[in-house]
């Protein structure tokens, strides 16, 4: 039954139907014809309960501080400073952007919103200074993904929301993990643009040029802090907490860097309606299909055939990222959690494999997908941002898959590497 369905859902999905509606589709035709009837009573209070959580009031109010400090120069700024203090060592301005987009997704959430930021400010003053074409597109789509591990994080949050797991330990986890993947695209920025050769260096900044800007970006700086520390510390919930972050972003922006216009505000607040309409939707279709799912019992199916299989954890890891790359492969990541996440999280929990790992794990299995072709969200992203053929930017990500790929493995086969930080800090 649960093969038949992902098939079905794909097939319907292949059309091009909105993701939402074709989720709400196969779990109304699912039900009707296993069930009867009665299943159609339940649909509108299925559909509203999954919308209905408390907890996701902080998505749209996250989309939202992104977008204020997207708008408000925040990157810019973000990125001429990490210039002043290592623009000048061997491909400075490769290791900028990926320290910058590490940073970015500290404030922002999102792996999209990051990579757009950085395709508008780094990418041309990295093609000014030589550095190659694709190697550059490939670069900054890769970094941008950090938006999702890093936290605050979209996915984790949604993650946390499904299978109950804290929200405050689950970005934690991410940051560590974060930081490794950052350490793999540096090295790598460094040895391509070493060997390359063809990229002219910048002039070393003085001591207190980098004060000045790192002054600056302070305040910046600060907001992840405020977000993650107040969920973790229990101060807030994380709700509260990306409320706060909104009236911050509002008043570093308005107030310190003087830097939002009513125009750019108004413009913020579109864009934040937009994304977030259409998360909920997807949530909300994923609760019709998820509701006939749990009447249908294919879950505990599911289980069942694991324990039939007596397939060893490590096995059904290995399974799952596998099923993971081929989904992010014509699927967005918001649908695959809502999917996927459901049937395979009672089964993790089985198994006997932390759950928290694998949250980690299974995110940056979503970082891969934002990158993989044909559906990658952050290929299309740029190819609209910098207007150039979106083939092109897929040979430049090729290599950084395979690098996002070698931090999977790493963070599969040292588990402790996620969890350290969380159990310190418990």
């Amino acid at each position: 039954m649960s093969a038949s369905l992902l098939i079905g859902l794909l097939a319907l999905l292949a059309t091009g139907i909105p993701v939402g509606i074709g989720l709400a589709i196969v779990g109304v035709t699912v039900g009707y014809f296993a069930i009867g009837d009665s299943s159609l009573l339940g649909l509108p209070s299925s559909a509203f309960a999954g919308t209905s959580s408390f907890l996701l009031i902080a998505i749209p109010l996250f989309i939202l501080m992104s977008e204020i400090l997207r708008r408000s120069g925040v990157t810019e700024l973000l990125f001429e400073t990490m210039t002043r203090w290592v623009g000048h060592l061997p491909g400075g301005l490769a290791v900028s952007a990926v320290l910058t987009s590490a940073l970015g997704a500290a404030i922002t959430g999102s792996s999209v919103a990051n990579a757009a930021s950085m395709a508008i400010v780094a990418v041309p003053p990295m093609l000014e200074r030589g550095y190659e074409r694709k190697f550059t597109y490939g670069l900054v789509a890769a970094s941008g993904t950090l938006g999702i591990m890093i936290p605050p994080s979209i996915p984790l949050l949604l993650y946390g929301e499904i299978t109950e797991e804290s929200i405050g330990a689950l970005f934690i986890a991410g940051i560590i993990p974060g930081l490794l993947i950052t350490a793999l695209l540096v090295a790598y920025a460094v040895i391509a643009s070493v060997r390359g050769g063809v990229y002219e260096p910048m002039p070393r900044a003085s001591w207190s040029e980098c004060l000045s800007y790192t002054a600056r970006s302070l305040p910046a700086l600060m907001l992840p802090v405020i977000v993650v520390g107040g969920i973790y510390s229990g101060l807030v919930t994380p709700t509260e907490s990306a409320a706060v972050g909104v009236t911050y972003a509002l008043v570093i922006s308005a107030v310190v860097y003087r830097s939002l216009s009513v125009k750019n505000l108004l413009g913020a607040f579109m864009d934040a309606l937009t994304t977030s309409a259409m998360i909920l939707f997807i949530i909300s279709g994923s609760h019709v299909l998820g509701t006939v799912v749990t009447k249908l019992q294919i879950s505990q199916d599911l289980l069942l055939l694991i324990q039939d299989l007596q397939l060893p954890p490590w096995g059904f890891v290995l399974a799952t990222m596998v099923l993971l790359f081929l989904l992010g492969m014509i699927l967005e990541v918001i649908s695959i959690i809502f999917i996927v996440l459901p049937l395979i999280h009672p089964i993790v929990l089985s198994l006997g494999l932390d759950p928290i790992w694998y949250a980690v794990v299974f995110t940056l299995n979503m970082e891969i997908a934002l990158i993989t072709p044909p559906v990658g969200m952050v290929l299309y992203v740029m190819t609209g941002i910098l207007k150039r053929p979106v083939t092109e930017i897929m040979i430049g990500v090729a290599p950084f898959v395979f690098i996002l790929g070698i931090a999977l493995a790493i963070l599969l086969a040292f588990p402790q590497i996620s969890l350290w930080l969380p159990s310190v800090l418990k």
